[in-house]
């Protein structure tokens, strides 16, 4: 009887060695395939990935696991998909998320078809989230709260669920690294990386002067009821919620903070904490996990609005004529910034129920 085959997305780091190793003891025939997506301009550092040492560790650990390893270049799939996505985003005054379009278009994209194409049913990777395969399809779950990465694979269609296996789900990073020195993988206490691969050093405006190096337009920064304050060199400048880089004020009740970016007329609005505050969102882009959540009106969720912020409990309902996804608050909002994922999860389980972009808070 032949073995399942699995292509394990391993990208040098513990999380991906560990899923490799726990599918090869749970008899699965694991192929190891590292993506080249970027190559770095600066020296790499503790917290990086992408490197040319990830790869010489991915290969390290894919022999002490006695698997097959390969590295593909996926570059010019990755700078579409994610890095020009990410320059658009910023220029058009959204704050993107740039792993969410990595996971969908590329690790479950890309490589995807490359694992059809082997004869391999599922793509791994070392996301802390845990999913079920069940009759009616896959059941997404948040991982360990320590590390849950379930909002980066929110996104995901059902579809894409089904041929995905999370192998670390149920672990937390100090298991995570036990496991990877029982498995005797030489990556077993290799640091984190914590930057996103291609904004070296954090800067992401570095990677919108070198991808898209276009001459940005000034425009002006007002407040909430419109009186200008001062000026501004590019709307890509900013994110709402965004304090620093703001002109001097003198308000009696707090700072200010960048509450929106009107594109269209290159204004930066600016407001108080109270003000940066929303009651509900629109967003586009939905998928739903489990559609049937969403047949009868308006159903309650708990909303994740960006990366590991407060769940917020909210009342959703998605019209499928205009496909769009609309949220009511129960308690108000802080920093609601179109382009940012927002995740929906059961009232009162771990399970996610679906994604949507955000085009617009109130």
């Amino acid at each position: 009887m032949s073995k399942t085959r699995v292509v394990a997305a391993m990208s040098g780091g513990v999380d991906s060695a560990v899923a490799a190793g726990l599918l090869v003891e749970r008899g699965y025939d694991v192929i190891g395939v590292t993506m080249k997506m970027y190559v770095a301009t600066r020296p790499a550092h503790a917290k990086s990935c992408c490197g040319a040492d990830d790869f010489d560790d991915a290969r390290r650990s894919a022999a002490a696991l006695g698997i097959p390893h390969y590295v593909l270049d996926f570059e010019e799939a990755f700078q579409r998909n994610v890095v020009d996505r990410f320059v658009d985003a910023y220029r058009t005054g959204r704050t993107p998320n740039p792993c969410i379009a990595c996971n969908n278009f590329v690790k479950l994209g890309t490589l995807q078809r490359f694992a059809d194409r082997i004869g391999a049913r599922y793509v791994a990777t070392g996301h802390y989230a845990r999913l079920a395969h069940g009759d009616d399809g896959p059941h997404l779950f948040a991982g360990e709260p320590s590390k849950d990465q379930s909002y980066a694979l929110a996104q995901l269609t059902p579809e894409q669920l089904a041929h995905l296996l999370l192998p670390v789900g149920d672990l937390s990073k100090v298991e995570a690294r036990e496991q990877a020195a029982r498995l005797g993988l030489p990556v077993h206490a290799k640091p984190e990386s914590q930057d996103i691969c291609f904004v070296e050093g954090g800067d992401y405006r570095s990677v919108l002067e070198r991808v898209a190096p276009i001459e940005e337009s000034s425009g002006t920064i007002v407040t909430v009821q419109g009186q200008r304050i001062g000026a501004h060199a590019g709307i890509a400048g900013f994110t709402v919620g965004q304090r620093r880089g703001l002109p001097a004020t003198h308000f009696n009740d707090g700072p200010r903070y960048v509450t929106r970016i009107d594109a269209a007329t290159n204004t930066i609005v600016i407001g108080s904490e109270t003000e940066l505050l929303s009651e509900s969102l629109v967003a586009g882009d939905v998928n739903l996990i489990r559609p049937e959540r969403f047949a009868r009106g308006t159903t309650r969720v708990r909303a994740m609005t960006r990366y590991r912020s407060p769940l917020n409990f909210a009342h959703a309902s998605f019209d499928p004529q205009t496909a769009d996804l609309s949220l009511r608050f129960e308690e108000p909002e802080r920093a609601v910034a179109p382009g940012q994922l927002v995740a929906l999860y059961d009232e009162r389980a771990d399970e996610v129920l679906g994604a949507a972009t955000i085009r617009s808070a109130a």
